[in-house]
């Protein structure tokens, strides 16, 4: 079985994870801008994993867009952001992200990060507190 991991991580937190998945695996590694959709398809498995912004994944829109080019392929997405991780949690961002047909297709998973804040910018601020006052 031939499989991949793409991530694309701000923090750095998701291409730990990413990078851990790869080497656990071995799988090809490759961040979000070094891949397109042709290549994917070349795979039996596909993992993704983004960065969680105000509920959403960060470029999950390769994987959503492309769902029905994907079919017949193990599809697994992870999401890592601060958000403590309760079931209601996992449940509102994986509704958020995935329609109910692609929630069938997707194995989705949500793991704990963080943020560095010297890599945050000033849009990336304002998420981060409004984020911080819906706890």
């Amino acid at each position: 079985m031939k499989t991949i991991v793409v991530y694309r991580s701000k923090s750095g937190f998701v291409k730990q994870y990413a990078t851990w998945i790869a080497e656990e695996l071995s799988a090809d590694l490759f961040e979000y801008s070094k891949i397109n959709i042709n290549e994917l398809l070349s795979y039996d498995t596909i993992i993704y994993g983004g960065g969680l912004y105000a509920v959403g994944i960060n470029g999950i829109n390769l994987i959503k867009k492309n769902i029905d080019r994907l079919e017949g392929k193990k599809i697994i997405v992870f999401a890592s952001g601060a958000t403590p991780g309760r079931d209601d949690e996992i449940s509102e961002i994986r509704n958020n992200n995935f329609t109910v047909e692609q929630q069938k297709k997707v194995n989705f998973f949500y793991l704990r990060g963080g943020y560095d804040y010297n890599k945050l910018t000033p849009i990336d601020e304002k998420v981060l507190a409004h984020s911080l006052l819906q706890l």
